[in-house]
């Protein structure tokens, strides 16, 4: 039995630490995941809300 919990706390930490890395990556890529945004004509900015007169 002892056995049996050291190697569920061993995949437990492994999938974690993938877990945590991947999360990292995501966050310092803006959330893209690598990809990068491009704005190449009006139609790809958010739309903007005309003002007030």
């Amino acid at each position: 039995m002892a056995g049996d919990n050291r190697s569920k706390s061993t995949i437990g930490l492994i999938l974690g630490g993938i877990i945590a890395v991947a999360a990292a990556l995501f966050i310092l890529t803006g959330g893209e995941l690598g990809g990068v945004k491009e704005v190449t004509k009006d139609a790809d900015l958010a739309p903007v809300a005309p003002g007030k007169k």
